[in-house]
């Protein structure tokens, strides 16, 4: 399970496209905090993002809080799988309710260098 918490990458981790994915997963499958994960996309994932930020604004500006998401939902990175010029990694998100069972969604995040840096590029979330 990845702990982010617990990770402290040295300078060159900082840069690999698994510090930028789990980066990303945190911000958005755990603290579903849209904005914040904009920064470690492009290409679709951005366009994708765009429009999720403009359809959750009156979510959002009712004052639910991206940290209350984030006490109810954790995740776990499995291994690169190289692709052409990508790489992606599966992630297993569980989302724990209060008030019921436990559920996982699968989800893959695919990222390419682009300006020299690893970016998220497509992201699929099995429902």
């Amino acid at each position: 399970m990845v702990a982010l918490a617990a990770i402290l990458p040295a300078c060159g981790e900082r840069e690999s496209s698994a510090f930028v994915a789990d980066q990303f997963a945190d911000a958005y499958f755990r603290r579903m905090d849209q904005e914040a994960a904009l920064r470690y996309t492009a290409l679709g994932a951005t366009t994708m993002l765009d429009k999720e930020i403009e359809d959750t604004k009156a979510v959002r500006a009712s004052g639910y809080s991206a940290a209350e998401a984030a006490e109810h939902v954790n995740f776990t990175r499995g291994p690169a799988t190289a692709r052409d010029a990508r790489v992606g990694y599966r992630y297993t998100v569980t989302i724990r309710a209060e008030d019921s069972s436990p559920v996982q969604r699968e989800a893959d995040v695919e990222l390419a260098q682009i300006g020299g840096a690893w970016k998220v590029v497509t992201v699929r979330v099995a429902r």
